[in-house]
This record gives structure tokens, C-alpha cells and sequence, in this order.
């Protein structure tokens, strides 16, 4: 696991941005390919839309998708509430001021964008993928779906109508940062290097 510049990130994402839609706001932050999941993320947002709950989806990140979600945003008339926002030299901000973070991965290893999320005290909808579980406690620190569209659409539904499961999540996660103990890692990286050098 990568050291995490905690303060750093926290430092980051104090800077000030304008151009984030009226809450409630998810923001997802990866590359635009197609495991990502965008475009089913899409398709719930105007589902959810179409069923009166009000919100606004931030993609920030570009990639060979784009072009493609773009061509489905105009086919489900979304161009104003889910944005692609390319790519940002300081995507904390974002991932900051929104209400709620998501990432709906078709696969990942060990998503560093989710540890961030985490750091800022961000409540996070994630799909079940790679580490995501070790990260995560479902329900407790975030909500965790299998990569089904359906999932999706209850996931978020959820964030946007049970403001008691929101505040439980944001209360347990007053002191994550402390899960990821820079100096556990070093320990561990020092150990493997010793070993090695013993061998």
C-alpha cells in the first residue's frame, strides 16, 4: 500500500472552486474508460432525475471514453446536472465540497481515489472491487454494491433520502485518517528491505 501524503491532501483541498453544480453533488474522480462504470452511473442519474430526486453527478478525469459519454449525456439530455469536467491538477476540492463520492468500478486494485475520499471525511458509494472491501465497512464508513446498475440506483437513492444513514457515515469517519498509518507502512517496507538484505 502507497504512503498517503495525509496533510497534504487535507492542505489541497482547502483551495477555493466555482464551478461545482448546487448540492446534492456526486463527484467521481478516475479515468474515462469503460470499466469505470460512467456510463451506468449516467443512465441512473437520469432515471433518478426522471423520478423528481434532484442532483448532480462531477466527472473528473479524461480518457478514451469521453467522446462516447459525451454522445450519451446529449442522447439523455443530462448536459447540465452530469458533468465532465476533464482532468484537474487538484481534484481535492472537488471530492471536498461535494455531498457524496462515488465509484462505480467494473475492477481496481487497491483505489488510492478512495483512501483520498476517505481522509476528507466524504460519505462514498463504491462497488465491491479489488480492496475496495478492506477499506470500506458497508454502512459504516460508506455502502458498498455489487457493479450492477440496479445497485447503483439504490445506492444513491439511499444518500439522497435517508439523511440518518449519511450522518452515521460522516460521524464514523471523524478519525478514518487514523486507518491509514503512514508509519505502519515504512515499517513494513523497512522490514521486507532488512529481510532482503539478511537473504
Amino acid at each position: 500500500i502507497n504512503a498517503i501524503p495525509i496533510e497534504e491532501i487535507k492542505k489541497k483541498a482547502e483551495e477555493k472552486i466555482t464551478d461545482l453544480p448546487k448540492s446534492p453533488v456526486f463527484v467521481s474522480v478516475g479515468r474515462l474508460h469503460t470499466r469505470k462504470g460512467y456510463h451506468q452511473l449516467m443512465e441512473v442519474h437520469a432515471q433518478l432525475l426522471k423520478e423528481g430526486f434532484d442532483h448532480s453527478v462531477v466527472i473528473i478525469g479524461d480518457g478514451e471514453e469521453f467522446p462516447n459519454l459525451l454522445a450519451q449525456q446529449k442522447k439523455l439530455g443530462v448536459e447540465k446536472t452530469y458533468l465532465l469536467l476533464g482532468n484537474k491538477m487538484n481534484p481535492y476540492p472537488y471530492i471536498k465540497t461535494a455531498d457524496f463520492f462515488i465509484m462505480p468500478s467494473e475492477s481496481e486494485a487497491w483505489p488510492l481515489v478512495i483512501a483520498e475520499a476517505l481522509i476528507l471525511q466524504k460519505p462514498i458509494i463504491a462497488t465491491k472491487v479489488g480492496d475496495v472491501e478492506t477499506m470500506i465497512k458497508d454502512r459504516k464508513t460508506g455502502y458498498l454494491i455489487d457493479y450492477k446498475t440496479g445497485e447503483i440506483y439504490e445506492a444513491m437513492k439511499e444518500f439522497l433520502t435517508n439523511e440518518s444513514l449519511v450522518s452515521e457515515i460522516k460521524k464514523n469517519l471523524k478519525d478514518i485518517e487514523n486507518e491509514f498509518d503512514n508509519q505502519k507502512i515504512f515499517d513494513e517496507v523497512e522490514e521486507i528491505i532488512t529481510n532482503l538484505a539478511k537473504n
